[in-house]
C-alpha cells in the first residue's frame, strides 16, 4: 500500500485527459496514496501529458521542470517524477534525454499499472519505462470526483482518421469502442452519484461502434440511452463529432430528446477544399456548410463549436478567405483557434512549413475578430429567451450553463448550485450572457 506517500496530479490537454486523470486519481487513492496539500510537498509528481501541438509540448516541459525543481528545493530530496499520456507516447526517447531524472515513463495504455510502478520505484529508486501495445478492447471504467455537478464518460478511445496534421492516432492507437452495456451501467452510476451533466467522450465520438462493424452504432447508443434514462434529471452532451461522420439522424435524435443537449462540436479546421484535402479531413467546404446549416434549421437554438487551424502548409490568402467565409456563415458560439505547427510522424510534417509565423499570427488575429463578430450576432437570438440553466461554482461565484453549452452569469437569478433553473437571458454590453429571474 502507498499510505506513506503523497502525490500530486497535473493534467495537460483535452477533456479525455481530464477524464483519465480522474481515473488515475481514484486508482492512487485506492492504493493508499494521499493527495498532497501543496504540489511542491508531494512525494510523487504525476503528469498526464498532451502532444497535440508543439506549444503544448514546450509548455508542459517548462511546467514539469519548474515544479520538479520547486519540489526538490522544498523537500531537499527529489520527488518521484511520473510522466504518462500522449507526450510520453510520442517523444519517449527525447524525454529520457531531456528529463533524465524521470522515475516512470509510460504512454497512454498503462494507466492501471501506475500505482504499482510507483510503489516499486519508491522502494528501489530505479527508473521504469513501460510502453504496451493498445488493447483490442476499450473496457476502461471511469471514476469520478465527488462533489461536482458535471463529469465525463469516455465511450471510445483511439482514432482511425489519420488527419495529416494530427498525432492522436500515433499516441492512442486505433479506435476502440466501449460496449453499450458498460456505458449504460456507468450512466446509471453517474445519475445515482448525483451528477447533473455528463459528456460522452471520444476522439471521434460519432464514429462510435465502427470497430464493431456497425456504422449506425452511435445512433443506436443514443436511442438506448434515451429509452433507459428518459425523464431523468440529467443533461447529456457528446464531443468531438467529426464532420465527415456527422449524420442528420443524429441531429434529429437530439432535436427530439430531453436528455441530449443541442450543442454540436464540429471542428472545421479549414474552409478551403484544397487545404481540407491536404489535411485528409474527408469532407468539402460545401458539405461542412450543409451540415452546419441543417443544424441551424432543425434546432434554431442549438450552439455549434469548432476548431480552426491557420497557416497550414501552402495556405494562401484565398484559402484563408474560404475559412473566413464559413466562419461568417455559421456564426460559431464556441471556437478554439491555433496556428499550425508540424508534429512528428504525421504526413503534414513532410510538407514545408512555408507560411511565415508573422502571417500565421496576422491570420489568427483576423480569424478571432470575425469569430467574435459572429458570436455577438448569434447572441441576439438568445436575447430575452427563457432558458434552463444548470448552476455551478466557478472561482467562488455562481454561474450557469445552458443546454446549448453557453456560459451564463447568475448575479440575481435565485438559483441553487447543482440544480436546473429557468431564467431569462439578457446580453450584456461586453457580449456576455446574463441570467435574470423570471417575471413573477
Amino acid at each position: 500500500m502507498g499510505e506513506k506517500f503523497s502525490f500530486a496530479l497535473y493534467t495537460f490537454g483535452c477533456q479525455m485527459n481530464k477524464s483519465r486523470s480522474e481515473h488515475l486519481l481514484y486508482l492512487f487513492l485506492q492504493d493508499g496514496f494521499s493527495q498532497a496539500g501543496r504540489v511542491e510537498e508531494a512525494d510523487v509528481l504525476v503528469f498526464n501529458t498532451c502532444a497535440v501541438r508543439e506549444h503544448a509540448v514546450q509548455r508542459a516541459l517548462g511546467v514539469i521542470t519548474n515544479l520538479y525543481q520547486n519540489a526538490l528545493r522544498r523537500r531537499g530530496i527529489p520527488p518521484l517524477l511520473v510522466l504518462c499520456g500522449c507526450m510520453s507516447e510520442l517523444l519517449r526517447e527525447e524525454l529520457l534525454k531531456k528529463l533524465p531524472y524521470v522515475s516512470i515513463l509510460t504512454g497512454t495504455q498503462d494507466f492501471e499499472a501506475l500505482p504499482r510502478l510507483v510503489l516499486e520505484a519508491c522502494a528501489d529508486r530505479r527508473q521504469r519505462v513501460l510502453f504496451s501495445s493498445p488493447s483490442p478492447h476499450f473496457l476502461e471504467r471511469g471514476y469520478r470526483r465527488e462533489g461536482r455537478v458535471s463529469t465525463y464518460l469516455p465511450i471510445t478511445f483511439g482514432c482511425d482518421n489519420f488527419c495529416s496534421y494530427c498525432v492522436v492516432p500515433y499516441t492512442t492507437g486505433p479506435q476502440r469502442s466501449k460496449p453499450k452495456e458498460l456505458i449504460l451501467g456507468e450512466l446509471l452510476e453517474i445519475l445515482q452519484e448525483g451528477f447533473r451533466e455528463v459528456t460522452l467522450l471520444g476522439q471521434n465520438v460519432n464514429s462510435y461502434g465502427k470497430d464493431f462493424g456497425n456504422p449506425c452504432a452511435f445512433e443506436n447508443l443514443l436511442l438506448g440511452i434515451e429509452e433507459s434514462f428518459r425523464g431523468a434529471p440529467l443533461w447529456i452532451r457528446f464531443i468531438t463529432s467529426h464532420p465527415r461522420d456527422m449524420r442528420r439522424e443524429i441531429v434529429e435524435l437530439v432535436r427530439e430528446s430531453t436528455l441530449f443537449c443541442p450543442y454540436f462540436h464540429l471542428p472545421l479546421q479549414a474552409g478551403s477544399d484544397r487545404i481540407l484535402a491536404l489535411m485528409n479531413r474527408g469532407y468539402t467546404k460545401s458539405q461542412y456548410l450543409e451540415m452546419a446549416l441543417f443544424i441551424r434549421e432543425r434546432i434554431p437554438e442549438a450552439a455549434i463549436g469548432t476548431d480552426v487551424i491557420v497557416g497550414f502548409p501552402t495556405e494562401s490568402d484565398r484559402d484563408f478567405e474560404d475559412t473566413l467565409e464559413v466562419v461568417q456563415r455559421v456564426e460559431f458560439e464556441i471556437a478554439y483557434t491555433y496556428t499550425y505547427s508540424p508534429r512528428p510522424r504525421t504526413k503534414a510534417a513532410e510538407l514545408k512549413d512555408d507560411v511565415p509565423q508573422e502571417v500565421k499570427r496576422e491570420r489568427l488575429e483576423v480569424l478571432s475578430k470575425v469569430l467574435k463578430e459572429g458570436y455577438i450576432r448569434r447572441l441576439r437570438y438568445h436575447e430575452g429567451r427563457k432558458a434552463e440553466v444548470l448552476a455551478f461554482r466557478e472561482d467562488g461565484k455562481l454561474v450557469g450553463k445552458t443546454r446549448e453549452n453557453l456560459r451564463v452569469l447568475l448575479e440575481d437569478a435565485r438559483v441553487e448550485e447543482g440544480q436546473f433553473s429557468k431564467v431569462v437571458l439578457e446580453v450584456a454590453p461586453e457580449g456576455k450572457l446574463v441570467g435574470c429571474r423570471l417575471p413573477e
